[in-house]
């Protein structure tokens, strides 16, 4: 199995703490206000909203210069087990981070950052769940005891690191000129190879424009490292978003999967009319441009990516529990081969799946740990160091032949959800010339049925933003 040498930035380490309770504080906003020390607390159930209206805002400024809601303040679980601090500027004249002017977009507030409302009230964020210290290549061999910057290219890359890989690390840096945050993913090259590999990740999406596909806005090299600066997203990630939603069963209501479930497909749908597959989806790499219920999601991660996916390859690669059938056997029959397009819709089948029962079609362990095999091989080396567990090995053995087997065991839940049920059967399908097409998916009963309610939300909620961005 070929593994992804360019990591995801929410394929991320272990986390060290858990945020257990939700109505747990997880950071609070301080400021002055004469000679009186205020703040605006933040709980995963509990956002808060600044601005100058009394009935719309659970923290009210009253200064001429700040709007009616002026910005919106999210704490969600991160993929590391900490917490992610987002700002969602709404305002005229925007808002200032660390004296950086921030206007019409949404932010990530890290630990003693600063937040100034012009010619008003100044914030500074302090995180009470803060996320494990993560190896920082890029500046030093652990993270500085103060925050440090690096200029590269017309970027200003920060040392707050938002997750790290076996060959990636992703940072939070500003782009001064758009007065936007935006990830930089810095990989480190050692070989001519490598870079053609990160070049090709580039190449691909460098010709997507999509509101569901993360966006890359340019790339600078130096030295041994390539840096991607991509498009921000402050919701964390699909399998977060799942395995901490409030439901008791961790899975989302119908209605949610299936405007979740809408965007995906529209995204699929402009990789394979463009003959692009991705080759690994899963809920980690789905992201969340923003937090907030029916959030929009973007597809992330193209180091898997194929150009030509109609033609069938034997570089088979991807995570186990995601892989199709033919997908599963070509790993082990170096002859077999298989094709991208439709390995991508058995993986949308299995997301779906995993969105509507909390539980995973061949993976039946729980779903409070991420079921991805490949990244967390690491977790189940043997006592030598040098290879994967017996145990590893068993239950990757037995996850292979259930998803050969390719028989799901649809619970009693399912009965309320025919329709969703059948789109799911149409997507695992065993033999891929006869599974369903991503166009087969969007002309679905279970989509078709509420088409226009979806395109309309659609419309309202993303085109409209983008368009006002």
């Amino acid at each position: 199995m070929v593994l992804n040498v360019i990591d995801s930035y929410n394929s991320l380490n272990s986390p060290s703490q858990t945020v257990r309770d939700p109505s747990v504080t997880c950071a609070k906003l301080v400021t002055r206000r004469g000679d009186r020390k205020e703040a605006v607390v933040l709980s995963l159930t509990k956002p808060a909203t600044i601005g100058r209206d009394p009935d719309r805002c659970s923290y009210v400024i009253s200064d001429s210069s700040v709007s009616s809601v002026h910005c919106k303040l999210y704490a969600v679980r991160s993929p590391t087990g900490g917490v992610i601090v987002s700002c969602h500027d709404m305002s005229r004249n925007g808002l200032y981070l660390n004296e950086q002017h921030i206007k019409k977009t949404s932010i990530i507030l890290m630990d003693g950052d600063v937040l100034r409302f012009p010619n008003s009230l100044t914030f500074t964020c302090i995180h009470i769940w803060k996320e494990p210290r993560n190896k920082v290549t890029i500046f030093d061999p652990t993270p500085p005891a103060q925050p440090a910057h690096k200029k590269i290219g017309p970027y200003v890359v920060t040392s707050q690191c938002l997750g790290s890989g076996s060959f990636a690390t992703v940072h939070l840096a500003l782009d001064p000129a758009k007065h936007r945050q935006v990830a930089c993913k810095s990989i480190r090259t050692k070989r001519e190879q490598d870079v053609g590999q990160v070049m090709k990740e580039v190449r691909i999406l460098m010709t997507i424009r999509h509101p569901n596909i993360n966006a890359i806005y340019n790339t600078e090299q130096n030295r041994n490292f390539i840096h991607i600066f991509l498009q921000l997203c402050t919701g964390g990630d699909l399998f977060t978003y799942i395995t901490s939603h409030p439901s008791l069963s961790n899975h989302l209501c119908e209605a949610e999967a299936k405007y979740i479930m809408y965007q995906l497909l529209r995204g699929l749908s402009y990789l394979h009319e463009n003959m692009i597959s991705h080759r690994d989806l899963k809920p980690e790499n789905i992201l969340l441009h923003a937090p907030g219920p029916y959030p929009r999601i973007l597809i992330a991660d193209f180091g898997l990516a194929r150009p030509n996916a109609h033609q069938e390859t034997f570089n088979v690669c991807g995570t186990v529990s995601y892989l199709p059938p033919e997908g599963v056997l070509a790993l082990d029959v170096k002859h077999l081969s298989y094709v991208g397009m439709p390995a991508d819709c058995w993986s949308a089948g299995v997301i779906l799946f995993i969105m509507l029962s909390g539980s995973h079609p061949f993976d039946y362990g729980p779903m409070c740990s991420s079921p991805d095999w490949v990244s967390h091989i690491e977790e189940s080396r043997g006592t030598d160091g040098t290879g994967p567990s017996q145990q590893y090995l068993n239950m990757e053995a037995r996850l292979k032949a259930r998803i050969i087997d390719g028989r799901v065991d649809f619970s009693r839940l399912w009965d309320e959800l025919l329709d969703a049920r059948a789109l799911v059967e149409s997507l695992l399908v065993y033999k891929y010339s006869l599974r369903a097409t991503v166009q087969d998916a969007l002309q679905s009963r279970w989509i078709v049925s509420e088409l226009e309610e979806l395109e309309s939300l659609y419309e309202r909620r993303i085109i409209s933003a983008l368009e006002q961005a």
